[in-house]
């Protein structure tokens, strides 16, 4: 398998696996045409929200660029445009999983626990302009995700509320 099909295929589960501990649902898109990976949704009520969900585009990257405390992640435009902006009816996250360097950090397993290297990270789409796509224009984006908006089973519940600033670290 390819390093970064790898990569992505543990950064997905990663986010399976964190969604899962916090007893969230979740579905997996059967073909990434719409900018989406996963729905993640809390099963009934919370707060006032019957049923709240979330849509997330995973990416996976071993060793991220920090720069200023937030990881510099470079999309491509058309990719970006998916998920960016405001109108969509439920809202989109852009999570960023920093994978270990060596395939053999992904899952340590002992009798008492498995830990999934490394860490993942969130990014609200809704305040993101879209981007002009054209041969006159940037192919690529290249945004800032704070090293702060650590993904866990917290704030992963704090994001399906809505609640954006609790969900930060």
């Amino acid at each position: 398998m390819h390093a970064s099909v790898h990569a992505g295929l543990h950064g997905e589960g990663f986010i399976y696996a964190l969604a899962c501990a916090a007893g969230f649902t979740t579905a997996k898109m059967n073909l990434d045409v719409d900018g989406v990976d996963w729905q993640i949704a809390h099963p009934g009520p919370k707060g006032t929200v019957r049923s709240p969900k979330i849509e997330c585009q995973v990416k996976a990257r071993s060793a991220p660029e920090l720069r200023d405390d937030c990881f510099q992640l470079r999309l491509d435009a058309g990719g970006y445009n998916k998920i960016a902006g405001e109108g969509f009816r439920i809202p989109r996250f852009l999570f960023l999983v920093a994978v270990p360097d060596e395939i053999s950090g992904y899952a340590v397993c002992t009798h008492d626990a498995m830990r999934l290297g490394t860490a993942g990270y969130w990014l609200a789409m809704a305040d993101k302009p879209v981007v002009p796509i054209g041969e006159e224009h940037p192919k690529t984006i290249v945004l800032s995700v704070p090293r702060r908006n650590l993904l866990t089973v917290h704030s992963l519940g704090a994001l399906l509320a809505g609640d954006l600033e609790g969900a930060k670290s």
